[in-house]
């Protein structure tokens, strides 16, 4: 089949709808994360690949919208993962690259539920990535995990007790 020129087509032949701005409207609209995500659904349905942007408005969606629960979030729900799954959708299906927007949002989501550790894997995963942290959320990571060591929490207890004296958790990320 060939293609007019300036159009895209996919694998199949069909063609591709490169306008992901109405859909980008409607999921920065959403109220409900899950239902930004099912934003990204309708789109693959209509050939419309989502891009960088939006995919990061995704992101902000998941950060700062409403879980769908009215009780609170649902057991077994969890910003991070949906976030995670963002980004894997994002590298292995589309092969995009999450940038410095796009590991904010996961960054801000891990200092705002306190999970330092995994919030210093992140600031890890940005620096290999040639992405440099955000100054003040990597200063919020720390102040977690500061607060986490005042109040005896920064080291799992049935691990505090295996571990040898003198272990050292932070080098270890724990």
């Amino acid at each position: 089949i060939k293609g007019q020129p300036g159009k895209k087509y996919d694998l199949f032949g069909y063609e591709v709808n490169a306008d992901t701005t109405p859909f980008q409207g409607k999921i920065k609209k959403c109220d409900f994360y899950d239902d930004a995500g099912d934003v990204i659904v309708e789109m693959n349905l209509l050939n419309t690949p989502p891009d960088l942007v939006t995919y990061n408005a995704l992101l902000e969606r998941i950060l700062n919208a409403k879980s769908k629960s009215s009780s609170g979030p649902i057991q077994g729900e969890d910003r991070f993962c949906a976030m995670m799954d963002v980004l894997e959708e994002m590298d292995h299906r589309y092969n995009i690259k999450p940038n410095a927007e796009s590991w904010g949002y996961v960054l801000k989501v891990l200092v705002n539920s306190g999970d330092f550790r995994l919030g210093w894997a992140t600031i890890r995963a940005m620096e290999m990535s040639g992405i440099t942290p955000p100054a003040d959320l990597v200063a919020a990571n720390t102040a977690n995990a500061e607060k986490a060591k005042a109040n005896g929490s920064d080291f799992p207890a049935h691990l505090r007790k295996a571990a040898p004296e003198g272990f050292d958790t932070k080098a270890w990320g724990l």
